[in-house]
């Protein structure tokens, strides 16, 4: 069968290398960017490349470190990072402008992120059974509730079932979820500013403190939801599948009401409030839509968050559309909220229906094209021609291929 060349800790490095570069770019930019545009130009391409790989090598880690029983709520707590720094993020920049240099800012979040990364590539490896400081009980836990995958290697790759996940409903149900999260999170971030400034006339200082309170909300919603949602799995109250289409449907359903409601609002207050309780309760489909890569094909799990997470491009549109339609008047914003309402609503019924928590049949890795004759298939290491292959395949018992 030929040599399994095998690349350890190859996902969980990726992760860490993105992180590394990108924060690198910005201690470039901190001493750089006066000198020319250039400079910045470069810089901020290379960061697009850089982490666009991250969450995919992400959602590889998690598929094989986040135990079936608190995979949500382990998902939950990673992802309520992104929506707490947006705020911390705006008080610090802000701070450090003021008050230490323009471009201490970019010099912080840099030198943070290359110490983080330095412990991420010592701490972190790609599969529980390469981790040695593991106690027996911690590893029984992985054997008995871990993800079955193989760890990254050639031959893994040559075997990734692209048609059939091209062609899957419950991959295209997960990429609209994603495209109309998007979609409506860039709007949120970029367009509702300018909302309450064409709506209402307010000024800058209000607008900045009405718009503090969702990432917040989102932050605790997102590590709630999961919690919630792991906790009624375990309870055997609903099923994977269940749980997951539940948790979108209170999550972005109440979102694209709220945003509904939206266009009908005649005062900033009722708007505000709109806004906080649609993105509070959006985090909670985190424990659907972020998920569910690695319930649908734990094996090939950073394939499917590549492809749904092509879904950004929602928020390319979501900008374009109300750059085109937006005026300063709230009629104008009447259309752009409707649509987006519409929209995102559509997405919650598509993913009721076609969605699924349950791991795919073409998910499935047929163990007898990854390992040759001469080796054994037991839940551990194979060595084959001075390689250890970490395979984390769990049989019942021993048998032969």
């Amino acid at each position: 069968m030929g040599h399994l060349h095998v690349l350890t800790c190859f996902l969980s490095k990726i992760f860490g290398g993105a992180i590394l570069i990108s924060a690198s770019c910005f201690v470039i930019l901190a001493f750089s960017m006066k000198y020319s545009p250039i400079i910045v130009f470069v810089a901020r391409f290379i960061q697009g490349l850089a982490e666009g790989v991250s969450q995919p090598a992400m959602s590889s880690v998690v598929s094989a470190w986040a135990p079936r029983s608190e995979r949500a709520g382990i998902v939950g707590f990673s992802f309520s990072g992104i929506y707490l720094s947006t705020s911390l993020a705006s008080v610090v920049s802000g701070a450090a402008t003021c008050y230490v240099s323009w471009h201490a800012g970019l010099f912080i979040y840099g030198s943070l992120g290359i110490i983080w990364s330095l412990f991420w590539f010592g701490l972190v490896y790609d599969s529980p059974m390469m981790q040695s400081s593991l106690s027996e009980k911690e590893r029984r836990i992985f054997e008995e509730e871990g993800s079955k995958v193989l760890v990254a290697s050639a031959r893994v790759a040559k075997n990734i079932p692209w048609r059939a996940i091209l062609t899957s409903r419950p991959v295209y149900a997960l990429f609209l979820a994603n495209f109309t999260r998007s979609w409506v999170f860039a709007m949120v971030l970029t367009e509702i500013p300018q909302y309450f400034a064409d709506a209402f006339s307010l000024n800058v200082a209000t607008i900045g403190f009405l718009t503090s309170f969702p990432p917040i909300l989102m932050s605790v919603s997102v590590i709630l939801g999961g919690v919630i949602v792991d906790k009624l799995i375990n309870m055997e109250k609903v099923s994977i599948t269940a749980g997951r289409k539940l948790s979108l449907i209170i999550g972005f359903g109440s979102e694209a009401v709220c945003i509904l409601v939206l266009a009908f609002a005649k005062d900033y207050l009722t708007a505000s409030i709109l806004i906080i309780i649609a993105e509070g309760l959006a985090g909670l489909s985190t424990a659907a839509f972020k998920v569910n890569p690695v319930d649908l094909a734990p094996q090939y799990s950073s394939v499917l968050t590549g492809i749904v997470r092509s879904g950004v491009l929602g928020a390319s549109i979501s900008t374009a559309i109300a750059g085109t339609l937006r005026q300063k008047n709230i009629q104008s914003w009447q259309r752009i909220f409707l649509i987006t309402g519409s929209l995102h609503l559509f997405s919650v019924v598509f993913y009721s229906v076609f969605g699924s928590g349950e791991q795919q049949e073409w998910a499935q890795p047929t163990y007898k094209t990854l390992v040759s004759d001469s080796e054994s298939t037991d839940y551990g290491s194979v060595e084959k021609n001075n390689i250890d292959v970490i395979l984390t395949v769990h049989n019942d018992e021993k048998k032969k291929t």
